[in-house]
């Protein structure tokens, strides 16, 4: 019995955790969100939420109009750490680490990247919302902290560092910008450009991968092995924005090739 009960403190522990996670991501969750991942019943889901709102006053207010728990500007964690690392496992779902622990399983060591957890989540909140934000970014063409006017859409992992896609006012292109060159970002407004469709998000295209014809039948069949390859051939689906950073993540373009949009 002590089992069970220990299987339900830990079964509402975890929905909690989601609760909290999605108010604070994405400023908003609804009964529905539980239910279809946790797969539970609407008066469990309506327990759930109270009692996420009872253990952490103040941190959102149902919005009768939405029809939804909003958070508050003043919001604070119970269950998370004020990590950047931990931020982007959640926005992510799960990914998967390179460092295995102990001798047995080893990866490559990478420069620690982080980022300002506040700016970080005003830039969540403001694509959720359908928000922009005026904010001081640090461009490495430029040398300098440029303020610009952005609207934030979505987020984008290209092996090394996470980027906001975002709609740029000033250029009025959508560009990629690296969050942990992010200075500060102001108070978000409704953005004007809402109805701007990002076509290099939305579309894909397939990169169509085959060993090099000049080499011997032996190197051609050990890299149709590496890569996976089937009847000579391996085909990735990727979004076109991310096209590039595929390619420069199998080493098919050097580091110095850049995508078109992203803001350096």
């Amino acid at each position: 019995m002590s089992n069970l009960k220990s299987i339900s403190a830990w079964s509402e522990q975890q929905r909690l955790i989601f609760v909290e996670r999605l108010l604070y991501w994405r400023g908003s969750i609804n009964r529905k969100d539980l239910c279809e991942h946790f797969g539970i019943s609407m008066p469990q889901a309506t327990k759930d939420l109270v009692a996420y709102t009872s253990m952490n006053s103040g941190a959102c207010s149902y919005d009768v109009r939405q029809k939804c728990y909003v958070a508050s500007a003043r919001m604070r964690t119970v269950f998370q750490q004020a990590d950047f690392g931990e931020a982007m496992h959640d926005m992510a779902s799960a990914m998967m680490k390179d460092e295995g622990e102990g001798e047995f399983i080893l990866g490559m060591t990478r420069p620690q990247r982080t980022a300002n957890l506040a700016i970080f989540r005003k830039l969540s909140l403001a694509a959720y919302r359908n928000e922009s934000v005026e904010a001081s970014y640090w461009s490495i063409r430029s040398g300098a902290s440029v303020s610009r006017r952005m609207s934030p859409r979505a987020f984008g992992y290209d092996g090394l560092r996470w980027h906001v896609r975002a709609f740029c006012h000033n250029k009025e292109q959508f560009l990629d910008f690296v969050i942990g060159r992010f200075e500060s970002v102001g108070k978000a407004e409704p953005s004007p450009f809402s109805d701007r469709v990002d076509s290099d998000w939305i579309e894909n295209v397939d990169l169509q991968l085959r060993p090099n014809p000049d080499l011997d039948a032996g190197k051609q069949r050990a890299l149709e092995m590496d890569y996976g390859m089937e009847d000579g051939q391996c085909i990735l689906t990727v979004r076109k924005a991310m096209k590039l950073y595929t390619l420069r993540r199998l080493g098919f373009v050097g580091e110095s090739m850049a995508p078109p949009m992203v803001n350096e």
